[in-house]
């Protein structure tokens, strides 16, 4: 099955204003759905300081919006949140799996209980009603790092809220820089048996997990590493420098060999790479293996650096944002950079979250899914087009 890639930003104005919908949710300030007089006590602590807590992560489960909230900052109260499809634009979260369970003082040595999620950036929800998350563990990112709780792999049942497994990475899966910024799964068998794989992108490396093993190992390449070309910002009139490497991936549809090819690329980077889930699969690989493995796909172009991904299924095509099981693509405007190095106006919008249908999206681009006779009457009336 032929896999095409299609780069969120490239719509035109036109498509945008008649693809998106308005902002599903929106919020100057994140705030959650405190208990009677719990959130003043959380701001006289220090627990809660509402403008350290920005969105970063987003994934749908039939009625439920999983929003994350990596501990960037101090003050962050649950980093694994949820909201109501259903509920108004300005609703506040409510930390998963509970308020016992998610909450995290700003003093807090360890964690509460085994379903605690310290700091996820981004999580996935899989075929099986699961929730996979990896948890770095780390409060304070952006000055003084605490560690509270090791890196984790944590999968939820869906359907109960319970914690179906919890794996703690080794000391040798893991480097002094390591920052797991998301997960995608791999179902294999019949059984719900799954591999997920984990981006590190501190440490430019790829990690690998088994369920029926419980076993983990690390996978390094090359093609991991962030481009010196790319590493430079400039987003809202602020300049940065990310050295940011591999940080997202996603899979294409299963292939007769049983395999998948896990698509990546380096947030620093504007190519795009894949390697055949065989080679991942295998703990003992060669390294020369991955490496020979590992292809470039393409270029995106100048200026196209992206941190999420996801494929769509419906239309065959990847995009550079998160979507859902149903063919909805969701998009997150959270102003990450005027948060991490300048500062933002609580008094204004600051965070967006958008959705519009993926068929929509791609219509009048090469992408565009076609039926046989619209495919013959197009090559007629224009010439082809590649995506």
């Amino acid at each position: 099955m032929r896999v095409v890639i299609v780069l969120f930003a490239l719509c035109t104005s036109f498509q945008l204003v008649n693809c998106l919908l308005p902002p599903s949710f929106q919020w100057k300030v994140i705030d959650f759905s405190w208990d009677e007089s719990a959130r003043e006590a959380a701001i006289s602590t220090g627990a809660y300081v509402p403008e350290n807590n920005m969105p970063a992560g987003i994934a749908r489960w039939k009625n439920k919006l999983f929003i994350t909230i990596p501990r960037w900052k101090k003050g962050v109260p649950a980093s694994l949140n949820y909201i109501n499809i259903n509920g108004n634009q300005t609703q506040a979260l409510n930390p998963y799996p509970s308020w016992e369970d998610a909450f995290v003082s700003n003093k807090a040595c360890c964690v509460a209980s085994n379903k605690t999620v310290v700091s996820a950036f981004r999580v996935q929800v899989d075929k099986c009603d699961r929730l996979w998350v990896v948890d770095n563990g780390v409060a304070d990112m952006s000055s003084g790092v605490k560690q509270i709780a090791p890196p984790a792999i944590l999968i939820f049942d869906l359907n109960t809220d319970q914690l179906l497994h919890r794996y703690e990475f080794k000391d040798e899966e893991l480097r002094d820089s390591s920052v797991l910024t998301s997960v995608v799964v791999e179902l294999v068998g019949k059984n719900c048996d799954a591999f997920a794989y984990i981006p590190d992108m501190g440490s430019n490396a790829l990690l690998v997990f088994s369920l029926s093993k419980d076993d983990a190992w690390r996978v390094e390449c090359p093609f991991f590493h962030f481009d010196p070309l790319s590493n430079v910002y400039r987003v809202g009139g602020i300049e940065f420098f990310w050295n940011d490497g591999v940080s997202s991936a996603v899979l294409s549809p299963s292939k007769k060999s049983g395999h998948r090819d896990l698509y990546f690329h380096p947030t620093s980077s504007t190519k795009q790479f894949r390697i055949s889930t065989r080679l991942l699969k295998d703990k003992y690989v060669p390294k020369e293996y991955i490496f020979s493995g590992a292809e470039v796909v393409g270029e995106r172009g100048l200026l196209s650096q992206a941190t999420a991904t996801d494929f769509d299924p419906l239309n065959n095509v990847i995009f550079y944002a998160q979507i859902d099981q149903e063919g909805t693509l969701w998009i997150l405007s959270n102003r990450q950079s005027r948060f991490l190095y300048d500062s933002m106006d609580n008094n204004e919008v600051n965070f967006r979250i958008l959705s519009a249908p993926t068929s929509k999206l791609i219509q009048g681009t090469a992408c565009e899914k076609m039926s046989t006779m619209d495919r013959a009457f197009s090559l007629i009336k224009r010439p082809k087009s590649k995506c």
